[in-house]
């Protein structure tokens, strides 16, 4: 079995929602799944959107070069929805060869990013052409194999989103909690900086190799922080175990970027991208409740009333939120929130590493996809 041309086995689709009728859109988020779009589509002409229908990929060649990945996914849905006129949207011509799941496990591979990196283009975004897309190659194992491969990587994914669900119902008691207890109370006002410190000051010898976060690592929905990695220290944000993470430019924002940090050292320093706000409880006040904090509706609702910047690249302003007022919190009553979040954040802490675990077996099924090509060629 050798590598075979991606570009004879897909071809381009392009129908438009000439008629309107699709009026659910969708984004590919940059971890390859579509997700609901956030753009402001008042006003705009929706019948230059494409539709995607089941069983066809879209992706987002634009800005390869500047993420390092291809924004990239495979439609499983039952229903048809439409995406930006600027997306590219294929199909595979003959399944009996390749399998749709199967091409979305390649596309899934860092490899795969790497390449797709490597043959952008000069500009500043760094656009994938789409010849030097088609002309990519792959490995296609006989149907059956390609069955047991996807069925192995199904099972490992299907494990990581029952662990996702649970930390979504954990989190979910958690904001319950906090908006029982501390949401509508009209009690003597004071400003936020009573309870939360904005981007305290940590030590980092310039140089040394340091725990960094990426903005990428930040979840839209979840608290936990996908992962680390290593850099020496030049500049950024700085923080610690039991800080929460806020993405302060638009669209990380809007869209939900938060973090709970808990994935250091005892005593680690770490640091990430510039563009976080990092807050940390002050005193008595619950770690927990500065996360559920910064996930609440009205607190966000005041930060973005905050932004400045030009369009599309505006920024929350830290100062400004020290300012928003919250009423006086009685010490027993945040207490006895921190005694009932704790338990449900330490859960979260143990199935986000048990995915993490599986996470690492997912990269080995998909180095697998290679290794049958090694197998074959040594038979």
């Amino acid at each position: 079995m050798s590598y075979k041309r991606l570009g004879d086995y897909i071809k381009r689709v392009s129908i438009k929602n000439s008629d309107g009728l699709v009026e659910i859109l969708y984004g590919i988020n940059i971890d390859k799944f579509f997700m609901p779009s956030v753009a402001n589509v008042i006003g705009t002409d929706l019948s230059r959107y494409k539709v995607v229908t089941k069983n066809q990929f879209a992706c987002n060649r634009m800005h390869v070069g500047r993420d390092k990945r291809l924004p990239i996914s495979l439609s499983l849905e039952n229903y048809d929805f439409i995406v930006s006129p600027a997306y590219d949207v294929f199909e595979i011509t003959d399944t009996d060869i390749i399998s749709y799941e199967y091409l979305m496990m390649w596309f899934t591979r860092e490899e795969f990013d790497r390449n797709c990196w490597f043959h952008t283009d000069s500009d500043v975004r760094g656009k994938l052409d789409w010849d030097a897309f088609m002309d990519m190659e792959l490995p296609i194992p006989s149907i059956a194999q390609q069955q047991q491969i996807v069925a192995e990587y199904n099972t490992v994914t299907n494990r990581i989103t029952l662990n996702n669900q649970l930390n979504q119902k954990l989190e979910e008691t958690a904001q319950a909690l906090y908006k029982h207890w501390f949401v509508g109370d009209t009690n003597t006002q004071i400003n936020l900086n009573e309870y939360i410190e904005f981007n305290p000051k940590y030590s980092i010898k310039k140089g040394s190799l340091t725990s960094y976060i990426e903005m990428a690592d930040l979840q839209e929905d979840q608290l936990s922080i996908k992962g680390t990695i290593k850099r020496n220290f030049k500049s950024g944000s700085k923080f610690r175990n039991e800080d929460t993470l806020l993405a302060r430019i638009t669209p990380c924002f809007e869209n939900g970027k938060t973090a709970f940090v808990d994935c250091l050292n005892e005593d680690e320093i770490a640091f990430g991208s510039t563009e976080f706000i990092v807050m940390r409880a002050k005193n008595q006040t619950s770690i927990y409740w500065v996360y559920c904090l910064a996930r609440d509706d009205n607190f966000r609702e005041h930060a973005i009333s905050s932004m400045i910047g030009s369009d599309g690249r505006q920024r929350v302003s830290s100062d400004y939120l020290k300012e928003y007022k919250i009423a006086k919190i009685d010490n027993s009553q945040m207490e006895r929130f921190d005694s009932l979040a704790s338990p449900l954040f330490k859960m979260v802490k143990i199935s986000n590493k048990k995915s993490q675990t599986l996470k690492e077996l997912q990269s080995l099924l998909l180095a697998k996809m290679t290794q049958q090509e090694t197998k074959a060629q040594a038979v």
